[in-house]
């Protein structure tokens, strides 16, 4: 994706040699997002909505067997809610998409089944992907109105610096 990788990447070569350090990430606002997502070759949708997936998907941090940790987690998802056009969050989006929780060494990212997101969905031959990881990703939980109003502003081409 863009700088933010680079340093996760920068901070995992680190974190190899041993378990003593911890992770840590940079602030990574939903414009950065959104700007990673414009710069991306890849094409996205934002999208504003509740996702739903059997929570047992999730990896799970085991800290005395971080060798058997897999860096990509892929699973279905049903994610219900609207997509970012020029009228904002308006046109509805129902259907079942990927979701790709990275892990870092033992760390994981996260998501909560039923819960409110932002998300920053990339077009893939078989439809949608959700990628998120320990420091966040592409999915913003609990996004404030003003939030949404922000990516609008951001799509009509206002105010969008990170």
């Amino acid at each position: 994706m863009s700088i933010f990788h680079s340093l996760i990447s920068a901070t995992l070569s680190l974190l190899i040699a041993g378990p003593a350090f911890s992770l840590s990430c940079l602030p990574y606002s939903e414009r950065h997002a959104y700007q990673d997502a414009a710069a991306s070759a890849d094409m996205y949708i934002v999208v504003h909505g509740q996702l739903r997936f059997n929570p047992d998907n999730l990896p799970v941090p085991d800290m005395s067997q971080q060798d058997l940790i897999q860096p990509d987690n892929i699973f279905r998802a049903r994610l219900s809610g609207h997509f970012l056009t020029e009228n904002g969050f308006t046109a509805r989006f129902e259907r079942r998409i990927d979701v790709n929780v990275q892990c870092f060494g033992p760390w994981c990212g996260g998501l909560s089944s039923g819960a409110d997101y932002l998300m920053f969905l990339k077009e893939t031959a078989s439809g949608y992907l959700l990628e998120t990881d320990p420091c966040g990703g592409f999915a913003f939980q609990e996004p404030q109105p003003a939030t949404l109003d922000d990516m609008h502003q951001c799509l009509l081409g206002g105010e969008c610096t990170p």
